[in-house]
């Protein structure tokens, strides 16, 4: 059974070959570059097969899920394939930029490109901070609202669990940061100069946030304090890493009450 519902969708082309949809709930595999260990693997399928069979003969397959994925493994031949996969409902596929919340429910966004698509692991209000050089709106889980001031949270907007979501941002947004309506949030930002960070605390709350936060470097240990920070703004202090060539791994301990979190950064030097 896959773990998340999808979205409408079709799939692009495969190591192994295409997966063609006809019907709605009917796909062909076509295989024209048969796997070494002969199991094909199609990713991002949410929707469950009914019947997996070899198309001409009949022939059930063996098939799993592993995670959302379907795997089949193929009937012994040399020949090429076609495996019939009927589904017990209209394809839903899990887009390959798919991001599950952590934890905290939060996501921390590097996008490629203006969408991504999200997965909630529990129902929830969240509110979208971004981060660039943009204008205009965001739209998640098919609302949207306008971006008035990039230094705060755009929201809320109401998240289902398990669903595949849209997130559509403006050109210009490099980093995204969504969190469920109440958290206090602290992220790690790199900053102009080579090793200069920027520590960030971000209220997606309704009520003022005060409290602490704290930052391990291979130099010592960083703290600022905080206090009045208004629902929606965030405030940043500075701070520089060095140390050996390599990457570290870096996440700021927030101490602002019970809906605390933090978004770990990587830093190559």
């Amino acid at each position: 059974m896959a773990l998340i519902q999808g979205i409408p969708g079709e799939f692009g082309p495969q190591p192994w070959g295409e997966a063609i949809l006809r019907n709605g709930e009917l796909l062909l595999l076509r295989i024209t570059r048969r796997p070494p260990n002969h199991e094909v693997r199609l990713p991002g399928l949410a929707t469950t097969p009914r019947h997996v069979v070899e198309d001409g003969t009949g022939k059930a397959l063996t098939w799993r899920h592993d995670g959302d994925d379907l795997l089949v493994r193929l009937p012994e031949s040399t020949e090429r394939a076609v495996v019939r996969v009927s589904l017990e409902g209209k394809l839903r596929i899990v887009p390959p930029d798919t991001v599950t919340a952590n934890a905290d429910g939060v996501w921390d966004l590097t996008p490629a490109g203006t969408t991504a698509h999200l997965v909630a692991r529990r129902s929830a209000d969240v509110a979208v901070r971004v981060f660039g050089d943009a204008s205009g709106e965001i739209e998640l889980a098919n609302q949207s609202l306008p971006i008035h001031h990039l230094g705060r949270t755009i929201g809320p907007f109401q998240v289902p669990a398990g669903l595949v979501v849209p997130l559509t941002l403006p050109a210009g947004v490099r980093r995204v940061l969504v969190a469920p309506v109440g958290t206090v949030l602290a992220s790690i930002h790199a900053c102009g100069s080579a090793g200069e960070l920027v520590v960030r605390v971000t209220n997606f709350g309704r009520t003022v946030a005060q409290g602490e936060v704290e930052l391990a470097l291979p130099t010592g240990t960083c703290r600022w304090m905080f206090e009045e920070l208004e629902p929606g703004g965030s405030t940043g202090w500075t701070a520089t890493i060095t140390g050996r060539p390599g990457v570290y791994v870096l996440e700021a301990r927030l101490d602002a009450g019970r809906r605390s979190a933090s978004s770990p950064y990587s830093i190559h030097l």
